[in-house]
């Protein structure tokens, strides 16, 4: 590949210059050396230098798509023979939008589409108005083949959806790869109507799993993930884009149980799906905890990974999910 790196002056959350170094991580794809960098005022963590824009959008080839890209989970030729998985886990997304979003009015864009699991799930759900948005041709044309769904290619920040507003936005593993977050984070807050959810799944860098692991937690691809979020920095990227912060432990006591219940579910599929795909450290810790994941520890995984933690973004009042 071409290996392209710029600088990051500033952070990207709070402006910051004051950028300090957390430890240096090497490139799966290129073996190129990437430093990750905590912002001393707000906290964020993100990769400086990174690769420049020309080179990461590289990185969303075929070959990314089929387990020989920067990250070898993303193996969609080695799942092809576990649909089972990829719809336990799109049916548990689905269960968790429609429990925060409820109503006759359900247009949803899917953000990060990939070849369309979620979409093909949501169309079969009963869902007649589904978006899909992919920053790779490659998987946007898999995506379209599949499904019914529209289906764009590009940066979200960058797309012209004049005058179209989504009742719920789904964005599952993709703002870790986004450029520029603020720009990404009030592009969503747009294009919700009101009343709409933002609903996303991404690493917890203040996750006990994050914090034991160190500098070898398995989400730590430098080429691709650019950004590593926590409840704290998320809260604050939601609060800027003008959206309310729904922690799921101050929703309702039936909400909360209900949304933990479908983490537990995504976190399980995920953790199936990955470890069978996966030949490095990460299929290795996924098999692993894919087996804790069936008996009575589930709940016990869904909490260390700590993804259930990060907030939820509506356009709107948190009166219905904090009041039963």
């Amino acid at each position: 590949m071409t290996l392209e790196l710029e600088r990051v002056d500033a952070c990207n959350l709070c402006r910051s210059p004051r950028l300090r170094q957390r430890c240096e991580l090497t490139g799966a794809l290129s073996s190129a050396r990437f430093g990750l960098v905590e912002c001393a005022d707000c906290g964020l963590l993100f990769i400086n230098p990174r690769l420049s824009e020309n080179a990461n959008l590289a990185l969303y080839d075929a070959d990314y798509f089929e387990g020989r890209g920067f990250d070898m989970s993303v193996n969609y030729d080695a799942l092809a023979g576990q649909a089972a998985l990829r719809q336990r886990e799109s049916r548990a997304i689905i269960d968790k939008l429609a429990l925060l979003r409820r109503g006759p009015s359900r247009s949803v864009l899917d953000v990060g589409c990939g070849v369309g699991d979620l979409l093909l799930e949501l169309e079969a759900a009963g869902y007649t108005d589904v978006t899909g948005v992919e920053l790779s041709e490659h998987g946007a044309r898999i995506a379209r083949q599949r499904t019914s769904a529209r289906v764009m290619v590009g940066d979200l920040s960058q797309l012209d959806l004049t005058g179209k507003r989504f009742d719920l936005i789904n964005a599952t593993e993709v703002v870790e790869h986004v450029r520029d977050p603020s720009a990404f984070f009030g592009k969503v807050a747009e294009l919700l109507a009101p009343d709409g959810v933002f609903v996303y799944s991404t690493g917890n860098a203040r996750g006990l799993y994050a914090r034991v692991l160190g500098k070898h937690w398995p989400y730590l691809h430098p080429e691709g993930h650019l950004f590593y979020y926590s409840p704290r920095t998320m809260h604050r990227y939601l609060e800027q884009a003008g959206l309310a912060s729904l922690h799921p432990n101050s929703a309702h006591p039936a909400l909360r149980r209900g949304l933990l219940r479908a983490e537990d579910e995504i976190a399980c599929a995920q953790l199936l799906y990955v470890g069978q795909s996966d030949h490095g450290l990460k299929g290795q810790i996924f098999r692993a905890a894919a087996r804790v994941s069936r008996g009575p520890l589930r709940r016990a995984v869904s909490l260390v990974v700590g993804k259930y933690a990060m907030p939820i973004g509506v356009k709107g009042s948190l009166a219905s999910f904090t009041r039963a």
